[in-house]
């Protein structure tokens, strides 16, 4: 009757193991896919690196998008 109740203690560490290795590759694979994408663009970091930098580059100002510029809500006379 094999499969019946729990894993042992021990199948469960080595399925920890198992888990822990694989996403410590995973993320080790995403740092050097992400250090190619930077030497091919120039060496500029991607969106997700950078975060909430790139839209006051982007905008040119620090000013969030949610509020609005006196240019933009004046109507035209």
């Amino acid at each position: 009757m094999a499969g019946r109740g729990n894993p042992s203690f021990l199948k469960n560490q080595k399925a920890q193991k198992r888990v822990a290795k694989a996403n410590a590759k995973r993320a080790a694979r995403m740092a050097k896919n992400a250090e190619k994408a930077a030497g091919r663009t120039g060496g500029e970091p991607s969106d997700e690196e950078n975060g909430a930098l790139s839209e006051t580059l982007e905008n040119g100002d620090a000013t969030p998008e949610s509020e609005a510029t006196p240019d933009e809500g004046a109507t035209p006379a």
